[in-house]
């Protein structure tokens, strides 16, 4: 009786003893498939990244060259210096830019300047009828002058006072000249103004400069993108996925204006968590993959890897109307789309 106790308690433990050989075995190779799986994954989405990078870099320099040779300097060289943070020693962004630099030395002065450029001291006038009759056409000359040199010193703010002072005091005077330093003053602070916070002045001093004259494409495309960046952050911290759709295309077509890289970035991973929090990890899968390729984080990947194991567990119900990115780079330090570039 004891001798058959014994024997089935020895029976049971090598049992149990085998189950769990077997439970570790299976579990270890569980643990193995998952390890090197996450491990190709993760070296997957890094070529995908560096891809995507090298795409987002070389769209940006053929950009750059399209500008420049329609004479827009100034927009080539915001794109020339973008592709330079990404990447200091890129060859061709480096020698565009020392052509632009040299192409507007060599040009001198800009055609507005030229045209009204002054001799350093002008011989006194002999008197005339007018000039006696008329003492303030002295005073009229001089301030006009004022607003010469001040066009040409391209002092934009000094400029737009005084020359709607003066027009206040001649109105009937000198009117196509001063309209024309008016609408420069009123495009180049535009332009300027654009790049700062104040977007929505900036737009203010286009549409002043545009009932003046034509916007040059630069203008345009700047306009564009401003108008772009204001929907998009309409929706900032409000609706995740409209802000996505307009950050992306305003990164994919202008990537150095208003961080929109970096703001596509923060909307996406938002959105993920959004969908994640549903229990949507279809979805948020395909929202985390795309925050991943502008620029993937350790947290960034914990998220990937959470909605990627809920998708597979779950039957999918649908998929979001969500665009993949086809090439950005990523944010800061690892720093786009749906539409072309405005004047493409």
């Amino acid at each position: 009786m004891a001798n058959s106790k014994g024997g089935g308690r020895s029976l049971f433990v090598r049992g149990l003893g085998l189950v769990m050989i077997i439970t570790s075995v299976v579990l270890g190779t569980y643990l193995l498939v998952a390890f090197v799986a996450w491990e190709s994954g993760r070296s997957e989405r890094a070529a995908a990244e560096a891809s995507r990078s090298v795409e987002q870099i070389e769209r940006q320099v053929a950009l750059a060259e399209q500008d420049a040779g329609h004479g827009s300097y100034g927009l080539a060289l915001d794109r020339v210096e973008w592709v330079l943070t990404q990447e200091p020693d890129n060859a061709a962004a480096l020698t565009l830019r020392q052509r632009i630099v040299a192409t507007e030395e060599a040009a001198g002065p800009g055609p507005a300047a030229a045209a009204t450029e002054l001799p350093a001291e002008p011989a006194p006038a002999e008197p005339t009828v007018e000039s006696t009759a008329a003492p303030g056409r002295e005073e009229l000359r001089r301030e006009l002058d004022a607003l010469r040199r001040l066009d040409e010193r391209e002092q934009w703010d000094e400029l737009l006072s005084a020359t709607l002072a003066f027009q206040q005091r001649f109105p009937n005077d000198e009117r196509d000249e001063t309209d024309k330093l008016l609408y420069n003053a009123y495009l180049n602070l535009g332009l300027e103004t654009l790049k700062t916070e104040k977007v929505e002045l900036g737009l203010n001093y286009l549409s002043q400069a545009e009932r003046l004259g034509d916007l040059p494409q630069e203008a345009q495309d700047f306009r564009f993108w401003a108008e772009l960046y204001l929907d998009a952050i309409a929706y900032y911290g409000v609706d995740w996925q409209i802000a996505s759709a307009n950050f992306r295309e305003l990164c994919l077509s202008a990537p150095f204006y208003q961080n929109a890289c970096n703001r596509l970035y923060d909307s996406l991973v938002s959105y993920g968590d959004q969908l994640a929090f549903l229990g949507d990890w279809c979805p948020a899968e395909s929202v985390y993959q795309e925050a991943w390729s502008l620029g993937g984080t350790s947290d960034l990947g914990g998220k990937l890897d959470q909605a990627r194991a809920g998708c597979l567990s779950a039957t999918p119900e649908g998929l979001t109307d969500t665009v993949p990115i086809t090439g950005a780079p990523p944010p800061e330090g690892g720093e786009t789309i749906a539409t072309a570039t405005p004047g493409e």
